[in-house]
């Protein structure tokens, strides 16, 4: 599955070695967003079929969801205690950088994208509200470290490295789209995408405190995280491939 992704970016790289002329003679300016996050790019042509993107995008956890009944166990030290259902909100985590390749096979919008996403490798923060009083004290034991909620909220995120490791994420992808990102007969363009990021397998992560009182986030075990709560579990297990639909608008500056 890797070496598949890889070898669509060296594909896209070499047909940019062959692009010919009207390399870079022109340049504009994107912005847009999507289940990427909001995003700033910047495009210019390899050549008449290709053009490079590169920008930056983060999703500032503006969009999210709220699952309103998760259960959990009413005590953390006991899995077998009773369950008791609280509010879990979901949001959109990621930010990172992004090198893209648009191959155009004709003369119109329509192209294939190639390229990679690559930051740190949360892609989810999960906040849960008016926790058990158990959860403030006595807390979930992880690796040698104590996660603790705080005044009745815990709060965790999810992890993807795709192809990096468990802090930096490099994802590759892999999409189709309509739109010229630059266009020389026109100032202002606009370009949408539908692809997908390898991400891989994600992990649930927390801050915890060790008895040293040393601060450190540490990664919960595949049982824990099926114990704790089977919401995060799905959302972990499903998503080896992050879904990515944008919307950009370009102007294009010379």
């Amino acid at each position: 599955m890797k070496k598949s992704l890889l070898l669509s970016l060296f594909t896209a790289l070499a047909l940019t070695v062959n692009a010919g002329a009207q390399v870079f003679n022109h340049l504009a300016l994107g912005v847009g967003g999507g289940t990427d996050g909001l995003s700033f790019e910047l495009a210019a042509p390899l050549g008449s079929h290709v053009q490079l993107r590169v920008g930056y995008g983060t999703a500032l956890g503006l969009i999210g969801y709220t699952l309103k009944d998760v259960s959990i166990p009413e005590s953390p030290a006991s899995v077998s205690s009773p369950m008791t259902k609280r509010p879990l909100r979901i949001n959109l985590g990621m930010s990172d950088a992004r090198l893209l390749f648009n191959i155009y096979p004709g003369r119109g919008g329509f192209h294939f994208t190639v390229g990679a996403y690559a930051g740190y490798a949360r892609y989810v923060r999960g906040t849960m509200d008016g926790m058990p009083a158990d959860y403030n004290t006595v807390g979930l034991e992880v690796d040698g470290y104590l996660v603790r909620a705080t005044n009745g909220q815990m709060k965790a995120e999810l992890r993807a490295p795709g192809l990096g490791s468990d802090s930096f994420g490099v994802k590759p992808y892999v999409g189709i789209g309509y739109g010229r990102a630059v266009r020389a007969d026109k100032r202002v363009t606009f370009a949408f995408d539908l692809g997908a990021q390898y991400q891989g397998k994600s992990s649930l992560w927390a801050s915890g405190e060790s008895i040293t009182g040393r601060v450190a986030d540490v990664r919960f075990p595949e049982k824990d995280v099926r114990e704790l709560t089977s919401a995060l579990d799905d959302v972990s297990r499903y998503l080896s491939f992050w879904p990515t639909l944008n919307l950009h608008l370009y102007v294009r500056l010379f």
